[in-house]
């Protein structure tokens, strides 16, 4: 059905609705690479309603004058001006959108930055099950208000799984084992041998797997129907 954009308590969400009004009882908060809300977080959100979830995406930049990149350095400057504070209250809002649009279960599944967000969404908790894919931050602190991956994953809340690559330079999988040692038993730690940061992009043919992504895609969709 394609995606639209509203607007909840001065955050804008891009949506997607499955074609069937009454699956709407299911929602998954797609949380933005560092990029923004982009064609390929559009695709994320068109799969999920495809599979029967309403889906949505708040665009965490949208304090800035600008709220999609396409330079790293432009987008690193927006990724760090956010916080704890404003993440949480973007996420509400697209939590209370789904609950007003008739779901009674909401996750979070956020790559990247996003990832990093959905994870502490797991740990306020924010939402009833999250997924994360390549979340940084995970030995150190990212945000003021946001604690490090290790520091969250001890004090889960809700269900959540993480998808990490082996080859990703800027998580080692030292950290990710750090990672699901300290995590409590709510968290399930997943590794992709043969994958790098973004493994999941199919837009960016430098970071793309398609193997791993299609397995970790499987896992998603498996632990949401078994979570929310």
């Amino acid at each position: 059905m394609g995606t639209f954009i509203t607007t909840v308590h001065d955050v804008p969400l891009t949506v997607s609705r499955p074609d069937s009004p009454s699956a709407q009882h299911h929602a998954v908060v797609v949380l933005q690479e560092a990029w923004g809300v982009n064609s390929h977080i559009e695709t994320v959100l068109e799969r999920l309603s495809d599979a029967g979830y309403l889906a949505v995406a708040p665009h965490l930049y949208h304090r800035g004058s600008q709220t999609a990149f396409t330079d790293f350095p432009s987008a690193k400057d927006a990724l760090m001006a956010l916080d704890g504070d404003g993440i949480g209250h973007d996420v509400r809002a697209a939590v209370d959108y789904s609950r007003s649009e008739g779901a009674d279960q909401v996750g979070s599944l956020g790559f990247c930055m996003g990832g990093t967000a959905s994870l502490w969404c797991a740990a306020v908790p924010l939402v009833d099950s999250a997924v994360t894919y390549y979340g940084g931050g995970v030995a150190e602190a990212r945000w003021n208000g946001i604690a490090s991956g290790i520091e969250l994953a001890a004090h889960l809340q809700v269900p959540w799984i993480g998808h990490y690559g082996d080859l990703d330079s800027s998580i080692p999988p030292d950290s990710v084992e750090q990672l699901r040692t300290t995590a409590s038993d709510l968290a399930t730690v997943y590794r992709y041998a043969d994958a790098g940061h973004a493994f999941n992009n199919d837009t960016s043919t430098s970071h793309y797997s398609p193997e791993s992504a299609a397995l970790a895609w499987t896992r998603t969709m498996e632990f949401f129907a078994e979570t929310l």
